[in-house]
C-alpha cells in the first residue's frame, strides 16, 4: 500500500501581513483591458470632454462595472478600489463616477453597446463564447430593485416595497450561473411585469447587444429563442417581434422544464482572460 504525501499545511494568522482584499477582481480589471472595452468607451465618449483627462472615461466605466461585480450596489462603492492603491493603482474618485455616468446620454449610449459588442467579440473569439450551437437562449424577466430613500423614478412595486422594477435580458449560459447579461431597462417600481413595449425594447437591446458581437454574425444558421414569465406581454408583442429578422418568439409558462438548447464550454472567462494576455504563435 502507497502512502500518500500530505499536502503543506495551512497556517492562519491574524497579524495580517502579506494580505490583500479584493485582489481577485483585478482579473476582471484586466479583462476589460485586454479585450478592448476601456480603448472603446474611452474613444466613445472622447467628445464629452474639453480637454484632456485624468482618469480615462473607458477605465472610469470599467472600475464601475469590476465594484457593481465585487457586490457593490451603488456608485460609492467604487472607494473600494480606491484605497487599495497599490494594487489597482490611481482611482476615480465618486464625483469622477457620477460625471461620468451624466455624459452617457440618447446620442453616446449606441456607441457603447457597440463597444462593449466589440469587446465581448473579442471575449468569446478567445474561448469564452458559447458553443456553436443552432438556437441561442434569450431570458427576459423583471427584478424588484429596493431604494431606502427617495429616489429618481423610485415608486411603490406590487410587493409592497419602495424602488424600482427593471427588467433584464440574459443569455441561457449553462455554466454560468445566472447567465450572460444583454440589456437591462431601468423602470419604476410600479411598472407593470408583463408590459408589452417594454419586452419588445428589452428584446430589440438584447439582439442588437448579440449582432454587435459580429463572432454571431458568422454562425448564419443561429437562431435565438425568447423566453419570458409573462406570456400575456410576448403574446401581445408578437406582431412587433415578426418583424424582427431570423428571431422566434413562443410563449413559455413553464420555463424551468425547458432544457438548455446551450451546452456547458469547455473554456471559460478565466481561459479567455489567459488567451488575450498571451501572444499566439502560429
Amino acid at each position: 500500500m502507497k502512502g500518500s504525501k500530505r499536502s503543506a499545511r495551512v497556517r492562519v494568522s491574524g497579524s495580517g501581513r502579506g494580505v490583500v482584499s479584493h485582489a481577485g477582481v483585478m482579473l476582471l480589471r484586466e479583462l476589460a483591458e485586454d479585450t478592448g472595452l476601456v480603448e472603446a468607451v474611452t474613444d466613445a465618449l472622447a467628445d464629452t470632454y474639453g480637454g484632456r483627462w485624468v482618469h480615462a472615461p473607458g477605465q472610469v466605466f470599467a472600475d464601475l462595472a469590476v465594484t457593481v461585480a465585487d457586490g457593490a450596489d451603488c456608485v460609492s462603492g467604487i472607494e473600494v478600489l480606491a484605497d487599495r492603491e497599490r494594487l489597482f493603482g490611481s482611482v476615480a474618485s465618486i464625483p469622477t463616477a457620477w460625471r461620468l455616468l451624466q455624459r452617457i446620454d440618447a446620442e453616446h449610449l449606441p456607441r457603447l453597446v457597440a463597444a462593449v459588442g466589440r469587446a465581448r467579440e473579442a471575449a468569446w473569439t478567445a474561448g469564452a463564447g458559447p458553443d456553436r450551437v443552432v438556437e441561442l437562449l434569450i431570458d427576459i424577466d423583471a427584478t424588484i430593485t429596493i431604494a431606502h430613500s427617495e429616489k429618481e423614478n423610485a415608486a411603490a412595486t406590487w410587493k409592497h416595497t419602495f424602488g424600482f422594477h427593471p427588467l433584464l435580458a440574459f443569455l441561457d449560459r449553462p455554466e454560468i450561473a445566472s447567465g450572460e447579461a444583454l440589456a437591462a431597462i431601468l423602470r419604476p417600481g410600479n411598472a407593470g411585469a408583463a408590459t408589452a413595449a417594454d419586452h419588445v425594447q428589452i428584446l430589440a437591446l438584447a439582439l442588437a447587444a448579440l449582432v454587435a458581437a459580429s463572432w454571431l454574425v458568422k454562425i448564419r444558421s443561429t437562431r435565438a429563442l425568447t423566453r419570458a414569465s409573462a406570456a400575456a406581454a410576448i403574446v401581445s408583442s408578437f406582431p412587433s417581434v415578426k418583424r424582427m429578422s431570423n428571431v422566434t418568439s413562443r410563449p413559455s409558462t413553464k420555463p424551468s422544464s425547458l432544457s438548455p438548447a446551450l451546452s456547458p464550454s469547455t473554456v471559460g472567462w478565466l481561459a479567455a482572460h489567459a488567451a488575450l494576455r498571451t501572444p499566439i504563435r502560429s
